[in-house]
């Protein structure tokens, strides 16, 4: 339904440019990117309409509306995040855990395979376990660790509920991570004007 607001809107010429529209959902006094720190390291949770992440996939603000299209549909039924740990603080809480070597290869293992378990969503009254978890491929070189989520939507009856997201690491027992989306923030997304 977003998407043809999104259609209609773009040719009434009405909305905002693509640029814009990056710049509106990056920018964290607008309430989509929050940030908590636990036990010393840094956590960040983008919220991503499906909108924004057409854009991203495509590398450009300048889509044909038949690709756009397509490659909206591919991204519906999910809402999208990207969730970052700051990759210096949480290695410096490894470091002193002990026994470096075993716990680095054990965090590893973790980040590119169990994480996803820990990881839920709760919106309103519902929690939603996290479908897809994609370790970012630059997460090795970058200066965070790097997950794209993916989380089940069933409608957008839910639009209006905030958005708690909560992480719990199992392997190195930190405190419960919960960052909140405020729904207000999400309905207060400009429409995206397509050309």
């Amino acid at each position: 339904m977003l998407f043809f607001a999104v259609m209609i809107l773009g040719s009434c010429n009405k909305g905002v440019q693509p640029q814009d529209y990056v710049r509106y959902v990056e920018n964290p006094k607008n309430g989509l990117k929050v940030n908590q720190e636990v036990n010393g390291v840094d956590y960040s949770l983008q919220f991503e309409p499906v909108e924004y992440c057409v854009m991203l996939e495509k590398r450009s603000f300048s889509i044909p509306l038949e690709v756009f299209k397509e490659e909206y549909n591919r991204f519906k039924g999910l809402e999208h995040y990207t969730f970052r740990i700051n990759r210096t603080s949480m290695d410096s809480l490894v470091n002193g855990l002990g026994d470096t070597s075993k716990y680095k290869k054990s965090v590893k293992e973790y980040f590119d395979f169990r994480i996803q378990k820990d990881i839920k969503m709760v919106m309103g009254q519902d929690t939603v376990p996290c479908s897809i978890c994609q370790p970012d491929a630059n997460t090795g070189i970058s200066q965070y660790y790097t997950f794209s989520l993916g989380f089940s939507t069933k409608d957008d009856s839910k639009s209006q509920a905030d958005r708690i997201f909560v992480y719990e690491n199992k392997i190195l027992h930190t405190n419960k991570v919960t960052l909140c989306v405020k729904g207000k923030d999400i309905t207060s997304i400009p429409v995206l004007k397509m050309m």
